[in-house]
């Protein structure tokens, strides 16, 4: 073999090969997964940006062409572009970013980087990650969907935990525990360090969360009995009734339970100290600037026989997965956001359903939503969540009632289940 033959074997020893960009790729992509690969892998905003930088002087064919390797032979000071950092801080990005796995250094004596000796920094190691990369993300926005759901929840029980307390301290003789359980409701972290936690340590938070509610709704309320609202202004009209029927209509929206009176308990630095918009705030901002929705007085039962079967399987898993026909609030207004969430709802339309309408109201609302996608005298709902938002917008204008929506809904229950008794009757024989 002669030397020429020699340096040529040695010099395809040295070139890495990659596949290129998978169909349909191009460069910006590219780019796109590798940022959030970076985030993922706890790379500073800084060294992010110098990803991006380096990408973006890199010519969009050769990330496409698999006989070149896509690389950068900037150098620091043109990486640097005015950002205001030092040549040692773009070294760390560079091995920071190497560490990872998005780059390789190829550089020639004391860093030098040059085009025609290909040298430089090389993107075929992000090339290769791809698959990797796009599985990670997957992860990593499954993991933010359930942390996301996790700490509503959390936002929840913290409303419900804070007014069973208030109720408890009405009974003639409060349990012994009371203040072991106020106690643990203010050791509890505040809502805007919850993001903060991973993800184990936030199931054991709401999992002890819902632990301390159960535990506290055995002494307000026997099995079966109705949990009321976390605040007066909110308007529930959540009632203790035997009746299977609605027997009247709030006309003017305001609440006649006496446990929606009670005093607070003394929870003192136990609420969070986020921003106003917070769901857990200790009270709803400009509720006294609008005028209250009417609802309709209903209790727990009559909501679970109205919900649809998907419903009440989501109303069933927030109550612990056993089948129960008389559920909590909580049940309830889990399971209906859970339902909205699976059907297309986002989560800001929920917060401003339950800010303009009052939970309850949210509840009611996203109970006729739900029913109207199986409607099948109406026209189909596309978008559940623009849907709600209309009524939220209704609402906004004086044109919303919730209560004629909901005998509406009532009354084609009931036409439903007679519809449904000769059926019954002929199955039986």
């Amino acid at each position: 073999m002669s030397f020429r033959q020699i340096a040529s074997a040695h010099h395809h020893d040295n070139i890495r090969f990659h596949n290129g960009l998978p169909e349909g790729w191009n460069r910006d992509r590219l780019r796109q997964l590798c940022v959030g690969y970076a985030q993922i892998r706890g790379a500073s905003a800084q060294c992010i940006r110098t990803l991006e930088i380096i990408i973006d002087m890199i010519t969009p064919c050769a990330f496409r062409d698999p006989s070149q390797e896509p690389f950068c032979y900037a150098r620091q000071e043109t990486l640097i572009a005015g950002r205001g950092v030092t040549d040692r801080t773009i070294h760390n990005h560079e091995r920071e970013l190497e560490r990872i796995g998005l780059i390789e250094r190829r550089l020639g004596a004391n860093g030098a980087r040059c085009k025609r000796k290909k040298l430089g920094l090389f993107l075929t190691p992000a090339l290769n990650l791809i698959p990797e990369m796009r599985d990670a993300d997957v992860r990593s926005k499954a993991e933010k969907k359930e942390q996301d759901e996790l700490r509503g929840d959390r936002s929840r029980l913290y409303r419900y935990v804070k007014h069973s307390l208030a109720v408890l301290l009405l009974l003639p003789c409060p349990p012994e525990s009371l203040e072991g359980m106020k106690e643990e409701l203010r050791s509890w972290p505040r809502a805007d360090k919850l993001k903060y936690m991973t993800l184990e340590a936030l199931k054991l938070h709401v999992q002890a969360a819902y632990d301390l509610w159960s535990r506290i709704e055995e002494h307000v309320a026997k099995p079966g009995e109705i949990s009321g609202e976390p605040e007066a202004c909110f308007g529930c009209h959540i009632q203790d009734q035997i009746e299977e029927t609605i027997l009247s209509c709030n006309a003017d929206g305001e609440s006649s339970m006496s446990s929606a009176k009670a005093s607070e308990p003394d929870c003192s630095g136990s609420g969070p100290d986020g921003p106003p918009h917070c769901l857990e705030s200790n009270h709803p901002t400009d509720t006294a600037s609008r005028k209250a929705q009417k609802l309709p007085r209903v209790n727990n039962r009559i909501l679970y026989e109205l919900a649809s079967p998907e419903l009440r399987m989501h109303i069933d898993i927030a109550g612990g997965g056993d089948q129960n026909s008389s559920p909590s609030l909580y049940a309830i207004e889990t399971g209906v956001w859970s339902r909205l969430s699976e059907i297309g709802a986002n989560a800001s339309a929920w917060r401003t359903a339950i800010d303009r309408l009052t939970v309850m109201g949210a509840i009611l609302a996203g109970l006729i939503t739900d029913a109207r996608l199986s409607d099948p005298r109406l026209p189909p709902v596309v978008n559940p969540g623009g849907y709600l938002r209309g009524m939220v917008h209704a609402d906004e204008r004086g044109e919303l009632n919730l209560i004629s929506s909901f005998m509406g809904l009532l009354a084609r229950r009931a036409r439903e289940e007679e519809d449904g008794l000769p059926q019954d009757h002929c199955s039986g024989f």
